[in-house]
């Protein structure tokens, strides 16, 4: 409240992401939620899909993009966002869902929705993360009573009003994983991804926002166009494509949360308190040292 009160929404808005693009990200919103966010949003923003903000930056045509620019991103493809395509057509929004190829169109689970605290797995080995799951009864090829993930006929019914994208196949950390297994979650989910669409699959999401110079090699090597992170920050021309940052809110937040993280402030804060100074990820686990991507544009 106290950030709409005080102007700073509005200064920031008209300031700082007047000429930059804003991208939020989402996992698994209630239609009313959304609803309320969106309503928020439409006066303030215009909503461009991810591929218009790619093409701006690597065709250095910047401006092309309408100010205060804001993409819409989904990651995982919970079975609930289906839910919500009304809501996207009503409010002239296509966003973009970065599904996991292993996981939708199948009653398997997301393995951070079985157990009540993911964050102790996840600087774990890629293997020992598998083990420690396995002993709580996870399997990730296991299929269960009820999906966590949009089946087939739900994507059929999105098709037509948001852009899929890639989110790996089984959505480990890939930091964590060896070299075989990263270049597999991430080269397969796009092959995966475009023949459950039928569609092309240009964009990748790092699973948690973890990456180092191997995953954004490999991204470049699969070829894709862009990927998304979770690190803090507008983009603009300079942006590196592979790098893409976000202006994170929470499936729950109210609308005076949403206006305090489109300023940027309250995630900055959030980095600050994990000693990220420049509202970068902390990844789950240290990456690998592997030569650094061939992109002409260093990640910010």
């Amino acid at each position: 409240m106290l950030v709409r009160r005080t102007g700073l929404a509005t200064a920031v808005r008209h300031t700082v992401a007047r000429r930059r693009a804003s991208i939020l990200l989402y996992h698994d919103p209630s239609l009313d939620v959304l609803e309320r966010h969106l309503d928020y949003l439409a006066p303030r923003y215009n909503f461009v899909r991810l591929g218009d903000l790619v093409d701006a930056i690597t065709r250095d045509d910047w401006v092309s993009l309408p100010p205060r620019a804001l993409v819409l991103t989904f990651d995982d493809g919970h079975r609930g966002n289906v839910e919500l395509r009304d809501l996207f057509v009503r409010y002239g929004v296509r966003p973009t869902i970065y599904i996991c190829s292993q996981i939708v169109a199948t009653n398997r689970h997301y393995w951070f929705l079985e157990t009540d605290d993911p964050e102790p797995y996840k600087p774990l080995s890629n293997n020992d993360r598998l083990a420690a799951l396995e002993d709580l009864g996870f399997g990730p090829t296991k299929e269960y009573a009820e999906a966590h993930a949009l089946q087939i006929r739900e994507i059929d019914q999105l098709k037509d009003a948001v852009d899929f994208a890639a989110h790996s196949r089984f959505h480990p950390i890939l930091t964590a994983c060896s070299d075989h297994e990263c270049a597999n979650e991430i080269e397969q989910s796009r092959v995966e991804v475009e023949a459950l669409v039928d569609q092309s699959c240009p964009d990748f999401s790092y699973p948690n926002g973890d990456y180092g110079s191997r995953e954004l090699a490999l991204v470049q090597g699969a070829h894709y166009r862009s990927a998304r992170t979770v690190d803090l920050g507008w983009n603009d021309a300079t942006t590196d494509p592979f790098a893409l940052k976000i202006l994170g809110t929470s499936d729950t937040a109210s609308v005076n949360r949403l206006a305090a993280d489109l300023t940027g402030v309250s995630g900055y804060l959030a980095r600050l308190k994990v000693g990220s100074f420049r509202g970068k990820h902390r990844p789950a686990l240290r990456p690998r040292s592997e030569p650094r991507a061939a992109s002409s544009q260093a990640p910010p």
